[in-house]
């Protein structure tokens, strides 16, 4: 698929403007209003290391932050790659018109109090902004979102984000939603290629921005979070042929009556029927997610594996009665736990006492993690079984306190050096408890992750991601053989 050659040259220089001007910057922060100002906006973008040229617009000021002011973007010494619009919604036709006449194309409409208010006077503010930009080639993002946030170009939208550049693209309706995103996946080594928050999506909404995804080299995962659209065939046109080379998460929000309500007041949404969605996910291949956890899972499973298109999975773990919720579990979540080969039962059978354990899949074993050698051993034989595709090793999180420093150090390079060989069977971890057991909890999950070994906060987290991961490349398979 082909972006059209004018919508990627104009949100080229969107995503990496070497000139950007911010409409409605104060003087100073005193009495600011509730939510994002262009003061802050200016800042964040300083504080970031923005490379480019910023101009701050206020009719009232010369200078502002040590930096010249100008009246207008008419004014402006150079056409703006980006307007940035901060001003009350009344005001911001007006701006619009000022835009056209500097020859800016990309304008980020940032203000709050639109038809998302639910109010006459939101409705008609939004109509004027419509007529405003309706007689030229406008790319308006907005009104009442964050816009643009771009680690490579130092484009940061949200305070004490981490700037963390990356292959995982996420459009979001919802600014809330994309700074938790931006803040949440590094922790799961999620970098970031392009953010766009763009909520009322007035002109432009998702569709336009997975046209440009689609074919952008820095991208490999898009993710989107979506309340509704303005165009569902085409969007689900380009969902589908997005995912025929890059996987499409989305997380749908509204689906329920409560939701749907909500969605009206938060970007004038119009939710949608579930069943319509429903559909939708079987027609075009999406990765269905139901939260910013979820996203990031499912995100991370992607970055970190080999395409697996089966999720038969050999799980280890210690307890009997967490290996009896352990299968439960895979079974809610449509991973298949099947019973080992004889070869692999009679393998495990030389390796492991019966007492107090079982080598019935899954294998109840709370020895194996703590010796380098038997779990090099078990590992070769769950890998080389032809029933199982993957390992899920579920581990307590005070495993690194129990084991000694040289115990934990060969676990980890044993699982680390199956990931290098046998690729297309991954052994990964999920963490026991980690919903009641915290600090520990977090720190082996980080102390994992950190060393490479693809971690999950719970064994659900786990079954769920991997079994999305699975259904995408068994359909990007059927799709091959299909043309």
């Amino acid at each position: 698929m082909i972006c059209d050659p004018s919508l990627k040259a104009d949100l080229d220089r969107a995503f990496d403007p070497k000139a950007v001007a911010i409409v409605g910057v104060s003087r100073d922060d005193a009495n600011p209003p509730p939510g994002y100002t262009g003061l802050k906006i200016l800042r964040l973008l300083r504080d970031a290391g923005f490379q480019g040229r910023l101009y701050p617009v206020n009719p009232r000021a010369t200078a502002i932050e040590g930096l010249p002011a100008y009246p207008s973007v008419r004014a402006l010494p150079e056409p703006p790659d980006l307007v940035i619009v901060t001003i009350p919604a009344q005001a911001v036709p007006p701006v619009i018109e000022d835009c056209l006449a500097a020859g800016a194309v990309n304008v980020h409409v940032c203000s709050a109090g639109f038809t998302e208010t639910g109010q006459p006077e939101g409705r008609a503010a939004e109509e004027r902004l419509r007529e405003a930009a309706s007689h030229a080639r406008l790319r308006i993002v907005g009104p009442n979102c964050l816009g643009y946030h771009v680690p490579a170009a130092r484009m940061n939208m949200y305070q004490e984000a981490p700037l963390l550049d990356g292959p995982v693209a996420f459009l979001s309706q919802s600014g809330g939603h994309a700074q938790d995103y931006v803040g949440y996946g590094p922790r799961l080594g999620i970098g970031f290629s392009k953010v766009v928050s763009y909520g009322n999506a007035l002109f432009m909404d998702a569709t336009d921005f997975l046209e440009y995804l689609a074919d952008d080299p820095r991208t490999q995962v898009v993710c989107l979070y979506i309340e509704g659209t303005r165009d569902g065939p085409r969007l689900r046109r380009l969902v589908r042929e997005t995912g025929r080379s890059k996987p499409v998460i989305v997380w749908k929000g509204g689906l329920t009556s409560q939701g749907a309500r909500a969605a009206a007041t938060h970007t004038s949404s119009l939710a949608g029927n579930a069943r319509v969605w429903d559909a939708f996910f079987k027609q075009t291949g999406a990765v269905p997610v139901g939260s910013i956890e979820e996203m990031a899972d499912t995100a991370m499973t992607f970055l970190r594996l080999k395409p697996l298109a089966l999720a038969r999975a050999a799980v280890i773990v210690g307890g009997g009665g967490s290996n009896v919720a352990n299968g439960d579990i895979c079974a809610q979540e449509g991973i298949e736990v099947p019973p080992l080969g004889p070869e692999t039962r009679a393998t495990l059978l030389e390796l492991l006492s019966l007492v107090n354990q079982s080598v019935v899949n899954p294998i109840d074993s709370p020895a194996i993690p703590y010796k380098a050698g038997l779990l090099r051993q078990v590992l070769e034989a769950l890998t080389g079984d032809p029933s199982v595709d993957l390992v899920i090793m579920h581990m307590t999180p005070f495993f690194p306190r129990r084991a000694t420093p040289e115990a934990l150090a060969a676990f980890k390079a044993c699982i680390t050096d199956f990931g290098r060989r046998v690729p297309e069977k991954p052994v990964v971890v999920a963490i026991r408890g980690s919903d009641r057991m915290g600090a520990d909890a977090e720190a082996m999950v980080h102390d994992m992750r950190a060393a490479g070994i693809t971690t999950y906060s719970s064994i659900r987290a786990a079954c769920r991601a991997l079994k999305r991961f699975a259904d995408y490349h068994r359909l990007r398979q059927d799709w091959g053989r299909a043309g």
